[in-house]
């Protein structure tokens, strides 16, 4: 009877395994992948044909170990830089306002006209110049130069102090011709109306500038040498009276003045500069004086000053100094006057 029921229960269990799997869905079968179609023979020939388009292939270096970051690179463009010299300065055309930059002789066709007054302290004297330049080519100038009034005691009237206004008598001309840039040669003579006098004067101006700010120059009127009577001067026509008056009375003689001038420029801007000149002088070539005044025998001056251009055709200047520094009188003001055609 126990083998009965293990027989039932076998049974039973074998049933139950076979309904479970029977229930459960059966698997599907993957779709098989189509094989592509053959292309037509004339595929190549017609327009717009599909094409395969081949796959790139992947990169060497996946993880870019091998990257150089030197390495230029294909998107950008890299040009040559290369060095150029600054454009050469324009060059200057007419007559610099700059009196640093300023030659020595006028340009071509061009004139000037100068007023140079001027006065000493004790014994009080004055004197005032006109001078007139033009400038025949860019090395040539002739001047004309005409002390036309002074200021001072006459010494004819010796026991008078006759301090006054008196016409002035010395007039000259002169040429100038530059040598080169910075160099030229001046010859001119002067002459007194009344004695007559005469005299030879000789120059060689020179001037050179550093850059555009600075200027160094002088010997313009190095050699003043008498021709006849005594040699008329341009500065003080004080002085011209004393040696007029020598010569009346024959006590009295001049063989000429040595002079040694120099002068120093500083472009402090454009239409200013300040100007300094200093220098000796040997009067009748000697060291002792002929008379006891100022500016006589052996001398030495300086004068200070500046300059102002108004406008490029005027300029204003005015100076302090001594034409003679042993003597204290001879300090005074003077003032320039230049207009230009």
């Amino acid at each position: 009877m126990r083998g009965h029921r293990l027989i039932s229960i076998f049974s039973v269990g074998l049933l139950a395994s076979a309904t479970i799997v029977a229930a459960q869905p059966a698997k599907k079968k993957a779709p098989a992948k189509p094989t592509p179609a053959a292309p037509p023979k004339d595929a190549g020939s017609g327009s717009g044909s599909a094409v395969d388009m081949p796959e790139d292939p992947p990169p060497k270096d996946m993880e870019g170990k091998e990257e150089n970051p030197g390495a230029p690179k294909a998107a950008t463009v890299e040009t040559e830089v290369v060095a150029q010299a600054p454009p050469p300065k324009p060059k200057r055309v007419g007559y610099p306002i700059e009196e640093a930059l300023r030659p020595v002789t006028m340009p071509k066709n061009m004139s000037e006209v100068s007023l140079a007054p001027h006065a000493r302290v004790s014994p009080y004297a004055g004197a005032d110049a006109l001078r007139a330049r033009f400038g025949i080519n860019n090395k040539a100038q002739i001047a004309v130069t005409y002390l036309f009034a002074g200021i001072y005691d006459d010494p004819q009237t010796e026991t008078e102090d006759t301090v006054g206004i008196h016409g002035g008598k010395a007039v000259g001309i002169d040429f100038t011709y530059m040598i080169k840039d910075w160099v030229g040669v001046r010859i001119g003579v002067p002459m007194y109306i009344s004695p007559f006098a005469m005299s030879l004067q000789l120059g060689a101006p020179l001037k050179f500038t550093f850059g555009e700010k600075y200027a160094i120059g002088g010997f313009d009127d190095l050699l003043n040498i008498k021709l006849y009577q005594f040699p008329p001067t341009f500065y003080q026509e004080e002085e011209n009276a004393f040696l007029a008056n020598g010569q009346r009375r024959n006590d009295v003689e001049n063989k000429g003045v040595l002079r040694f001038s120099m002068f120093g420029i500083y472009q402090y801007r454009t239409k200013t500069a300040l100007i300094g000149r200093f220098g000796l002088n040997l009067d009748d070539f000697s060291t002792s004086a002929t008379m006891d005044q100022a500016g006589t025998g052996f001398t030495t001056f300086a004068r200070v000053g500046v300059d102002y251009t108004i406008r490029k055709y005027l300029d204003l200047g005015l100076s302090l100094g001594f034409d003679d520094l042993a003597h204290g009188g001879s300090f005074g003001p003077a003032g320039v006057i230049n207009f230009r055609i």
